[in-house]
């Protein structure tokens, strides 16, 4: 009797352990399903920035929500995502300075942690929209529910604590019960 209520303390310590870990991962994983699928229902967009070009303001692996913005609106100083060259891969870098073309509005860019600026200038056109949102680190969550094996690595996970909230279940209440069910008669048994 002595050995269960000494082991009953770090057995509910742990259990609880593992039911905050479990709603953490749950919470985690909704904040980054809105993110991905929910945001862009609202008109704006949902990047995972892949590089460290703008640290220290956006961290490499943080999710950023980009808005549309009208070009006469784009301001030096406001960070812009863009698609430029052949392949249309998105940046998201600061604008530097605004130059006046006679075929429109160019923009040249700086990625913060970068010593100079964008080595060409970027026509407006490539504007995504402008950066309003960033969250830190959400963008490997993202990324790995993006893919199928990180789907199923994140079920399985869920799955393990689930089982470990199941053993870790109160032992007197599982005593309680198999008494339970071990003491009922069956109907048409003598």
């Amino acid at each position: 009797m002595t050995s269960r209520v000494v082991l009953a303390k770090p057995i509910r310590a742990f259990r609880r352990f593992v039911d905050l870990a479990f709603l953490t991962m749950a919470l985690v994983v909704v904040a980054a399903l809105v993110l991905a699928r929910g945001v862009p229902l609202t008109g704006r967009t949902t990047f995972v920035v892949a590089g460290p070009s703008m640290e220290p303001a956006i961290h490499q692996g943080s999710a950023i929500v980009v808005e549309p913005v009208v070009p006469a609106a784009l301001q030096v100083g406001e960070v812009v995502s863009m698609r430029v060259g052949p392949e249309q891969a998105v940046f998201t870098h600061r604008i530097s300075r605004l130059v006046e073309r006679a075929d429109g509005l160019w923009l040249e860019t700086k990625g913060d942690a970068n010593p100079a600026p964008d080595p060409v200038l970027v026509p407006k056109s490539a504007v995504i929209g402008r950066v309003v949102v960033t969250i830190s680190g959400i963008g490997y969550i993202i990324a790995i529910l993006s893919t199928e094996s990180g789907l199923l690595l994140t079920g399985g996970f869920a799955g393990v604590l689930l089982a470990i909230v199941l053993l870790l279940d109160d032992p007197a209440v599982g005593a309680t019960r198999r008494r339970s069910t071990s003491t009922t008669s069956v109907p048409g048994r003598a």
